[in-house]
């Protein structure tokens, strides 16, 4: 025989062979019992089963059909998975975006000075003018009344000038108080940035010593490792940090405490940051800033602020109550 009439042969075998083949349905009966037949009954259509071959092996697994009300319930499941998706992934873009922008937070800060100047002015310029119609609403309302004293009707031009200054500083209020809300609105944005910026520092940081890049930050970094742990140790670091910072502590949320920046070679800056780890453990993150000079580089690399570092990690890892 010829290979090409082995090849031919073998070829219709295995045909024969799956034709002949044949797949079984698994699925559990009304009362809970495994059940393999060789024919699906509607039964099995509502609680789901399985498609096997004749060995047994998994062919297909085929979900119960789902009643309106579970199609409902999981389209408003999918719905709402995809938009907790697309907010994490705008919270990506934006965590992106701040550290492309931002070298520092007095960056963060000097933006936020920038967008509301112009706010400011219009502000200044409409309480000032508000002023100046005080003055004029004061003086026709003043000879409206000598008029009234005299017995004499208020002259019609008089009483228009009387409302229509009325109007113009009921105006100018609603524009003050419109800015002054967009001002808010804006330092609102800011102040998540600033802290959302010094929570992305630290991770990094984090990240750069747990990959051997810094030296610095095991003695500048506390584990705590449950919520009521987490809390106490962050009350603490919020005490310290007032104690220890040469100046007042301009920003104090749940996970960033930041103090003044320091005005001479001699002070000191303190930034506290408390970011995840796993579960409900969290690392607390100090940094201590000097000043841009000769003089605070000197500070900062002096023993006094190691042994600094050393005190907030005993400080802030103390079980003690407060």
């Amino acid at each position: 025989m010829s290979l090409k009439h082995i090849l031919l042969l073998f070829t219709l075998t295995f045909i024969a062979t799956t034709v002949d083949a044949k797949n079984f349905y698994r699925y559990k009966d009304s009362n809970g019992r495994l059940v393999v037949k060789d024919y699906l009954p509607n039964s099995a259509l509502k609680s789901g089963y399985d498609v096997i071959n004749e060995s047994g092996r998994l062919i297909e697994r085929v979900p119960p059909v789902m009643t309106a009300k579970e199609k409902h319930a999981e389209l408003l499941r999918q719905q709402k998975l995809a938009e907790q998706e697309e907010k994490a992934r705008k919270a990506r873009q934006h965590d992106r975006m701040l550290l492309r922008q931002y070298r520092t937070i007095e960056d963060i800060k000097r933006t936020e000075d920038n967008q509301t100047a112009s706010l400011k002015i219009n502000i200044s310029i409409l309480q000032g003018h508000n002023k100046t119609l005080e003055k004029k609403l004061a003086d026709l309302q003043a000879s409206a009344a000598n008029y009234e004293r005299e017995g004499k009707a208020v002259p019609k031009a008089t009483l228009n000038q009387i409302e229509a200054t009325k109007e113009q500083e009921a105006e100018n209020i609603a524009s003050i108080e419109r800015y002054q809300q967009q001002e808010a609105s804006i330092r609102e944005q800011f102040q998540a940035d600033l802290v959302r910026f010094k929570e992305l520092q630290a991770m990094r940081m984090v990240e750069e010593y747990a990959r051997g890049q810094s030296q610095d930050l095991l003695t500048t970094t506390v584990m705590c490792n449950n919520s009521n742990e987490c809390e106490r140790s962050w009350k603490l670091a919020q005490i310290f940090a007032h104690e220890n910072a040469s100046n007042k502590l301009e920003i104090v949320t749940d996970s960033l405490i930041i103090s003044s920046k320091p005005q001479a070679d001699d002070q000191l800056g303190l930034s506290i940051t408390r970011i995840p780890a796993k579960e409900q453990s969290m690392q607390i993150v100090l940094e201590v800033q000097c000043m841009d000079n000769d003089a605070g580089q000197k500070l900062c690399n002096s023993d006094a602020v190691t042994e600094l570092k050393q005190d907030f990690v005993q400080y802030v890892s103390q079980q003690n109550n407060i």
